[in-house]
């Protein structure tokens, strides 16, 4: 309750000065899923944030003359089936930052944050069509599966079309200066209906052997995030991980929206094995009229181990959706995700369930959202 108290007041303390500015918003989503093998039954469930998941947050900002403005941000993550907190019961563990921009100069914020994979490629992956075709274990966080602690984020200013932003996460750790740091950069050009973009993120040492560290729990909570330890040695983690990707979004207008992203997440595990994974997908969305709207998607996934036997692993992932505006706030939505597995460590395990026992996993889900 005390810390609802304090939202509160902070809600009408920034009120009450007329350059400042709070913005409430949220997300409600949730869904019923049938899954034809989630570790080796099938199970019929009520699944929080089906497309999108559950949250809501605060954003302020304050004028303080001259072009230049103090801005923040607080996200909480919750689930609407239990109403917990998600992100490990964090109170704001989506986003928490603080900083300063200006249009001229830039904007430099400091907190829990997003890495570039997701300000410049989510918008672009197939699951933003309706439903959750991630890349094999969200390996490269474009479900934004984790959050940096500890960052730096620095935007540039907006030029002629060119956007780019950089972002450090510091281990906090005395003497060890790069265990559980991480690094991001990213950038897009838009022009006319065209949008691209790139981005990298270095990851050293992640996971909770240094829980101060840039990425910790969320790192290595789930059991389906299938590529945080060693193939030979589960008890083993991540020495490195490094994300690479290029994406592009053309706007067709009342024809639709396509998207391809390419993709490559490679580790480097603390035994001296080591895994790559490249992604190749595409999606395409289509306004059928202003309240209905069909998507399709489609990932072909292939890694290869090294220091393993029989290395090679291939996933196929294929989506269609539909959409229904209920208002301008409120939608309905039924998708199908289908995921095919070949290869002796390739799993089939849609992103939130449990790995399928099989070589394949099929997901079927209707739900509703509520955008405030």
């Amino acid at each position: 309750m005390k810390h609802y108290l304090a939202i509160g007041t902070l809600l009408l303390s920034c009120n009450a000065f007329a350059q400042s500015s709070v913005t409430l918003y949220g997300i409600m989503s949730v869904g019923v899923e049938w899954v034809n093998n989630s570790g080796g039954s099938h199970v019929y469930k009520m699944l929080s944030g089906a497309n999108q998941n559950s949250r809501w947050g605060l954003k302020v900002r304050e004028d303080l003359g001259g072009g230049l403005y103090a801005l923040a941000q607080l996200e909480n993550g919750f689930d609407v089936t239990s109403g917990a907190f998600q992100q490990g019961g964090r109170m704001f563990g989506r986003q928490a930052f603080v900083g300063l921009g200006d249009q001229r100069f830039g904007t430099l914020t400091l907190g829990r944050q997003y890495d570039e994979f997701w300000d410049y490629l989510s918008q672009m992956a197939p699951l933003t069509t309706n439903g959750l075709a991630a890349h094999p274990g969200d390996a490269d966080n474009l479900m934004g599966s984790w959050r940096y602690n500890n960052s730096v984020k620095y935007s540039f200013p907006s030029i002629g079309g060119f956007n780019a932003s950089v972002l450090y996460a510091f281990s906090n750790a005395a003497g060890a200066f790069n265990f559980n740091r991480a690094w991001s950069a990213g950038g897009s050009y838009t022009w006319s209906n065209i949008k691209i973009a790139a981005a990298y993120a270095e990851l050293d040492r992640p996971g909770t052997a240094n829980t101060a560290g840039a990425v910790t729990d969320d790192y290595a909570a789930a059991p389906f995030f299938l590529f945080r330890t060693s193939p030979i040695n589960r008890s083993v983690g991540t020495e490195r991980q490094r994300n690479y990707g290029v994406g592009s979004t053309v706007q067709f207008g009342k024809a639709g929206t396509w998207n391809v992203i390419v993709d490559q997440s490679s580790f480097r595990y603390l035994d001296g094995t080591s895994f790559r994974l490249t992604n190749f997908d595409t999606s395409y969305s289509y306004p059928i009229n202003p309240a209905l709207t069909v998507g399709a998607a489609y990932i072909f996934s292939m890694g290869r181990y090294g220091g393993a036997a029989d290395s090679r692993a291939h996933w196929h992932t294929a989506q269609i959706s539909l959409d229904y505006l209920l208002s301008k706030r409120t939608d309905i939505y039924v998708y199908d995700d289908f995921q095919a597995a070949s290869g002796r460590y390739a799993v089939a395990a849609i992103y939130g369930n449990a790995p399928s026992t099989t070589s394949n996993q099929n997901l079927v889900m209707c739900g509703i959202r509520h955008r405030f």
